[in-house]
């Protein structure tokens, strides 16, 4: 397996899948509030490369993962009080992290990569948010050292309560 950043030759492969982890997902007690062709938008996808964000996790030439790192961040998260105090560019921001459904279990190495990178930027610590019912995803994260930090209301499409998690760097 191996990690890089997304490239413009990947959208169509790097849509599927999303729309995979969308559909599979849909209407369960896990729903990430994600819709196929919806969110994330092509347009989304496409600014994601375009920015060198997006990363992908691939096996066999197949890209079997995908996240998002950056310094953007919902207004809420400065309701908190973080493990550490950093300015924005010290901090990376984890968005829309999904492994296809045939290949669980890889989600660890795709965060172990986003912690490698963000080592690599010299920054402080890794922040996201995750809706509290996407189980899967709160073990993934603990699992991997991310701390809960708080919850706070946050829109997905609608009002949903979301975990905000930090791991130092």
């Amino acid at each position: 397996m191996k990690v890089r950043r997304a490239i413009i030759k990947d959208l169509k492969r790097v849509q599927d899948l999303y729309g995979i982890v969308s559909d599979e997902m849909a209407g369960t007690i896990y729903d990430i509030m994600w819709r196929r062709d919806i969110y994330p938008s092509k347009k989304e996808i496409v600014k994601d490369i375009r920015h060198h964000e997006l990363y992908v996790l691939e096996k066999d030439n197949k890209i079997i993962g995908a996240m998002v790192l950056n310094h953007e961040y919902d207004e809420c998260y400065n309701k908190l009080s973080w493990q550490i105090f950093a300015d924005d560019d010290e901090v990376l921001i984890l968005h829309r992290l999904c492994i296809h459904p045939q290949y669980r279990g890889c989600g660890k190495f795709l965060i172990k990569q986003a912690i490698e990178t963000a080592k690599f930027l010299n920054q402080q610590s890794i922040r996201l948010d995750v809706l509290c019912t996407n189980k899967p995803a709160i073990y993934l994260y603990e699992k991997c050292g991310f701390l809960l930090q708080g919850y706070q209301t946050m829109d997905y499409g609608e009002p949903v309560v979301a975990g905000l998690y930090e791991r130092l760097i």
